[in-house]
């Protein structure tokens, strides 16, 4: 039985649109017309080798005709060997140098690809014309179209760079572009590699040029001979003799290149092109390996086949197969543990891996794999279940230019890609060259999709032979996909989450250790204020030994005490373990067992007490008011109490005011003589009152005398700066 899919067929590989001219065009116009369709070969947003490489070939030859029959051929090595003699082209007609093709295919129902590409090899030529049995042009076959046609990726796996490489053919770098054509037409070379003296002595490869970039040089009118061929050079990628052949030119399709050389250690042994296996392998073998791919889909076209009548749907239903809701119900079972996992954990990666490597078994295929994309629509294979006798795709980075352009859009969009055969699917060579690189055979593809992001594919292959992909197959890899897509959704948050947690610890501790640095250096700078007070102090001390005025000794020891008072602040905040706050109550009992001491004279037998538990006050406050308990105080130990008084006392109380936050009442009375009532407290020459009025201004308080018994000093303040520094008991 025929296969309606026929692999020998010649018709893929004819090029029905070859560029036709008359005998009578000159030479220059004939090269002008090929340089000119190799510059619109490469078209907008077409990147792929094999396909710029069959438009290239198309401008690599002119078909000479005459009344649409063939009478000659133009090829690339044709202008090579004309550009090399130096003669002025435009005066050089097409007829005066072609001949009838020294190989011509009449085609007909036997003719087939190796029909073809026996010729080519046989005249060892590049182009060969096709026509009909009456002389018409029907096209040509290159063997850059015979590459696109024969289906030999399972041999070119097999087969090594050493086994078809050709021989180089070297030229120094800075030679004029005529020489490189005359070095072409001599070796019947269309690669020449350029090279240059390193410092040492040796060479080095600096690139390469062909026969179509002389051509193009030409059909510009350049002059040849005054231009160095480094002005074209191309890039060069370079192999080892033992690399596949087929890695190799998906390495090639990678790099836009058209050549690779081939290195033994540190010495160039060969050049290898995308057609050179076409020229160096056995016939023989290329046209078993076809064979035996061509039985391989007859075969499988035969086991589709059903030849039983198909039943009607009510036959169905009851007739339906036990296999089939057995296999069924294994897929519910699959599809809830996989939602059952991703429930109980967070660890993407087991969750993917135990996935695959389920479906593969479920599926009872040979590869099951999940490519992840990046930006640029290149991607890597980040999970993978196989069988060991399959080389591993895993972390096998691909960049499929044709991706992005041809295909993104329709995976986003949900696209299901179920091929049974990628032989007969029609796709691209490029993409049948990247299945076949990973031994794939038949291919179910389903995209994994996060909101309008194409995440990824899941993809399941079979690699020993074409298979048929039952709907449940199907459906089951759909609903993984969805799975698949909920557990990378919640692992990238889970992640997100676990970042902005480390990023927040790293903060904190950037904080602590920041506040740690701050802290140190404000208790500094407290010690260092106390100490330079307590300097102020001294020397105020030292100069009163030379007063011997009572009134202005009394005035530096009121510097004295003020100055004390402040340093006071400094050293308690320098020893206290919170540097914004002090506690009042310690401050106010320190400073006045230094007034005591410090007015010891008026200060026999005087009951002090203080009530300002827990009121804790910043280094803004606290400064005026210590400022205004030293004055008060002072006038208490030096006026308030007379020979008469028998029971010296003063008392001291700081507490907030009730219902109002962040505001205090200072109480500040003695049982002495009392205040004079014919004295204003606010307008008097007394420095020491004026220091407490003004302190109290600066407070924004308000303060009141109450004389009845003793003096009491009444003064209502609130805290001032940051309100978050002042504690009221402790809190």
């Amino acid at each position: 039985m025929s296969s309606s899919v026929s692999l020998f067929s010649l018709d893929p590989a004819i090029d029905r649109r070859p560029l036709q001219v008359t005998p009578d065009l000159s030479l220059a116009d004939a090269i002008a017309t090929m340089g000119n369709a190799q510059s619109s070969c490469v078209l907008p947003n077409m990147n792929l080798l094999l396909h710029t490489a069959l438009m290239a070939a198309r401008a690599s030859s002119l078909l000479v005709t005459e009344r649409d029959k063939l009478v000659g051929i133009f090829t690339e090595r044709d202008a090579m060997q004309a550009i090399a003699t130096g003669q002025d082209l435009a005066q050089v007609q097409l007829a005066d140098v072609i001949s009838p093709p020294v190989a011509v295919l009449t085609q007909s129902d036997s003719s087939d690809l190796f029909t073809a590409l026996k010729l080519l090899r046989q005249h060892q030529v590049r182009h060969l014309p096709v026509i009909t049995p009456s002389g018409y042009v029907i096209g040509t076959v290159t063997l850059e179209h015979l590459r696109q046609a024969l289906k030999l990726d399972e041999l070119l796996k097999q087969r090594t760079l050493s086994e078809v490489m050709q021989p180089v053919v070297q030229a120094p770098a800075n030679s004029p572009a005529i020489a490189i054509a005359a070095l072409m037409a001599k070796h019947a070379a269309e690669i020449v590699v350029l090279t240059d003296h390193k410092p040492d002595g040796s060479e080095q490869i600096v690139g390469t040029i062909t026969e179509r970039d002389i051509i193009q040089l030409q059909a510009l009118r350049i002059d040849l001979a005054h231009i160095p061929a480094t002005i074209v050079k191309s890039q060069v990628l370079r192999a080892d003799p033992s690399q596949a052949l087929l890695t190799t030119y998906w390495d090639m399709q990678q790099q836009h290149v058209q050549q690779v050389l081939i290195w033994q250690p540190d010495q160039l042994i060969g050049v290898v092109t995308p057609t050179s296996y076409l020229q160096q392998l056995e016939l023989e073998i290329m046209q078993s390996a076809v064979t035996d791919l061509q039985q391989s889909i007859d075969q499988f076209e035969v086991e589709k086949i059903d030849p039983s009548p198909s039943p009607s749907p009510q036959e169905l239903e009851l007739l339906q197969d036990p296999t089939d809701l057995l296999e069924q119900m294994r897929c519910n079972r699959l599809l809830a543990a996989m939602a059952l996992r991703i429930r109980e954990s967070l660890e993407l990666n087991e969750i993917l891996n135990t996935a695959v490597e389920e479906v593969r078994q479920f599926l009872q295929t040979d590869r099951v794999l999940i490519y992840q994309f990046s930006n640029d629509m290149s991607g890597e294979v980040v999970v993978e279940s196989t069988d060991s006798c399959w080389t591993s795709a895993l972390n096998s980075t691909i960049q499929d230019p044709c991706f992005g352009k041809n295909y993104a859009h329709a995976y986003k969009q949900g696209r299901i890609q179920v091929e049974e055969d990628i032989y007969t699917a029609g796709l691209t060579q490029c993409h049948i060259d990247i299945l076949a690189l990973f031994d794939v055979r038949a291919s179910l593809v389903v995209p994994i999709i996060q909101g309008n992001h194409l995440w990824g594919l899941l993809c399941a292959y079979h690699c020993v032979a074409p298979r048929r992909w039952r709907v449940h197959e199907v459906e089951l890899l759909q609903q993984l996909a969805i799975h698949m897509a909920i557990a990378i959704q919640q692992s990238e948050l889970y992640q997100q989450v676990q970042a902005e947690l480390v990023e927040r610890k790293r903060v904190e501790t950037q904080i602590k250790a920041s506040l740690a640095e701050k802290e140190i250096l404000l208790k500094e700078v407290h010690h260092r204020v106390k100490n330079n007070l307590q300097i102020i102090s001294s020397l105020l001390r030292l100069q009163s030994d030379y007063i011997k005025d009572e009134q202005a000794m009394a005035s530096f020891r009121d510097s004295q005490n003020r100055i004390q008072s402040m340093a006071l602040i400094h050293e308690k905040l320098y020893q206290s373990q919170d540097i914004l706050r002090i506690n009042f109550a310690e401050y106010i009992l320190d400073l006045t067992d230094h007034l005591l001491r410090s007015y010891t004279a008026n200060s026999q037998a005087v009951d002090l007490t203080i009530t300002a538990e827990n009121v804790w006050l910043n280094i803004d406050t606290a400064i005026p008011c210590g400022l205004i308990i030293n004055e008060l105080v002072s006038n208490s130990l030096k006026h308030a109490f007379s020979e008469m008084n028998h029971e010296k006392k003063i008392l001291i109380n700081v507490e907030p005011v009730q219902d109002q936050d962040q505001k205090f009442i200072l109480t500040l009375s003695d049982n002495g003589i009392g205040f004079p009532e014919d004295v204003d407290f606010r307008d008097t020459e007394s420095l020491g009152l004026q220091l407490v009025c003004t302190f109290t201004e600066q407070l924004k308080g308000t303060i009141d005398l109450m004389g009845k018994e003793g003096t009491a000093f009444i003064i209502k303040f609130s805290e001032l700066g940051n309100p978050d520094r002042a504690w009221v008991n402790g809190q």
